[in-house]
């Protein structure tokens, strides 16, 4: 069950989230925000898989609850919904540690599609049909073409030989599922493997990761 947080100012947009959210059997929406300082109090309190979080919100904005809740959690996945297309939120976003960033008359099967893909550490923008790109604020496809991994690899948290075996098999294009069934592990254990590296190698998507490993001659 995928476990989520919704924070969002507008009534109306919260409940509407919420509604579709809870048709979903795989998906549960464990707690509703109103303005950003509510979201960090309620993600303290209650940790869930994956927030929708509005960019403009009282007491806190999105992007430093954001900031604070990646802060709290390397498993937690934040993606931002917006009315604004606007570029240097976006990017503030990204950095704060949002995996993606909605326009707000995104399709809710869309939507859906995106908190299963990157729950599952499988969300990859540079694959998206041009039906996702419609909804989504163009600058951060730039953003993450232009954002170099300023670490090398000496230089890094070093890995396990569990997270390397991982970390190969990603490069070659195996799935959560497809890891771990080669592995004997269970797929959430998979999940939680693939977050820690995400974070140990400074990367945000599963394609990323795949090319750091590429690039560095990390094969199967």
């Amino acid at each position: 069950m995928i476990q989520i947080g919704i924070a969002e100012d507008q009534a109306l947009v919260r409940e509407s989230l919420a509604i579709i959210i809870d048709l979903e059997q795989d998906m549960k929406v464990i707690w509703k925000a109103a303005t950003g300082a509510q979201a960090l109090n309620m993600f303290s309190e209650s940790p869930v898989d994956v927030v929708l979080m509005d960019l403009r919100m009282p007491d806190l904005d999105g992007v430093s609850a954001t900031r604070k809740i990646s802060a709290l959690s390397k498993t937690a996945q934040t993606i931002v919904l917006t009315t604004f297309d606007h570029d240097e939120w976006i990017l503030d976003a990204l950095h704060a540690g949002a995996v993606s960033c909605f326009l707000k008359e995104v399709p809710p099967h869309l939507l859906i599609n995106a908190i299963r893909l990157i729950y599952q550490c499988e969300f990859e923008p540079e694959k998206w049909s041009k039906e996702w790109r419609k909804y989504t604020p163009e600058i951060q496809f730039k953003a993450k073409r232009n954002l170099a991994i300023n670490t090398s690899f000496m230089d890094l948290k070093p890995l396990t030989n569990r997270e390397m075996d991982i970390l190969k098999r990603m490069e070659a294009g195996q799935s959560n599922s497809e890891i771990a069934k080669a592995l004997f592990l269970s797929e959430g254990t998979v999940k939680n493997y693939v977050s820690n590296l995400y974070s140990k190698i400074g990367v945000r998507t599963r394609g990323e990761a795949a090319k750091f490993a590429r690039d560095r001659g990390i094969t199967l």
